[in-house]
């Protein structure tokens, strides 16, 4: 990572997933080379490391070989202006980065002089070392594990659509209509009636009842549409990969060992 301290500020940091993380708006220099060696990346509220020493710079930004789940699921470190040996070591751990042995420089330069007085691998002049001198490099073995995250997302749309429907329906009513009849009564020979020969006319007037129809608006229902939250458990599942560390002395070693002489 060559690039200035300064053009980074402001940069737009893309994971390896494609998505955006957020803003560069800090960069942490090494202590030993003075290059840039971490950038706080935000997003939102949330400030996260990520390495610049394996990122790359792009025309759209920085570009993270991490995905943002990764980055966004990082320790979250305060480091404020500076950035300590022990922050920038728990970060290089997270990321599976190589940690450097951290040792005094005194006590390096100490044993850097036994070891030219000496021989190779002893710790003072002619005299054999023991595996725990300060001198020593340590291999560090690593394992990934699993950080489960949840995260909002649309599965599908539930709309309301009201209709029109034209239903024919039928409903009985009872009416009554009237009529004419003829009535008609003898007139017996005691009854007196007088008059002419003339003609005569008589009317009525005849009724009936008809059905007659009225509509009304009545609301008769709310509805809508909302949403409710199910509990449900499941089993997320993957796979981690986990260094493992074992001794294989070459032949030669093996056959010089104490109790291996004469052994054919």
């Amino acid at each position: 990572m060559t690039t200035q301290a300064e053009d980074l500020l402001g940069a737009r940091v893309t994971g390896a997933d494609g998505k955006v993380v957020g803003t560069v708006e800090q960069v942490f220099r090494d202590d030993v080379d003075g290059t840039p060696a971490w950038a706080r990346v935000r997003s939102g509220k949330t400030g996260r490391f990520v390495p610049l020493g394996s990122s790359q710079v792009t025309p759209d930004g920085l570009s993270v070989p991490f995905d943002s789940q990764k980055i966004m699921s990082g320790p979250d470190i305060d480091a404020g202006q500076h950035m300590s040996a022990a922050q920038a070591e728990e970060l290089s751990r997270y990321y599976g980065l190589t940690v450097p042995t951290q040792q005094p420089r005194g006590k390096l330069a100490e044993d850097s002089g036994e070891m030219a007085a000496g021989q190779p691998g002893t710790g003072q002049a002619g005299q054999p070392g023991t595996g725990d001198q300060a001198g020593s490099d340590w291999l560090i073995r690593q394992e990934e594990q699993i950080q489960v995250g949840k995260e909002m997302m649309e599965t599908g749309r539930v709309r309301l659509h009201k209709y029109v429907d034209v239903e024919s329906i039928e409903q009985p009513v009872h009416l009554y209509r009237e009529d004419f009849e003829i009535e008609r009564i003898p007139i017996s020979g005691d009854e007196q009636v007088s008059g002419n020969i003339s003609e005569g006319v008589q009317e009525i007037v005849l009724h009936e009842e008809r059905a007659v129809l009225r509509k009304q608006l009545v609301p008769v229902e709310r509805v809508r549409l909302r949403t409710k939250r199910v509990e449900q458990d499941t089993t997320v599942s993957d796979q981690v990969r986990r260094e493992r560390i074992e001794v294989e002395p070459d032949q030669q070693f093996a056959s010089n060992r104490p109790g291996n002489q004469g052994k054919s």
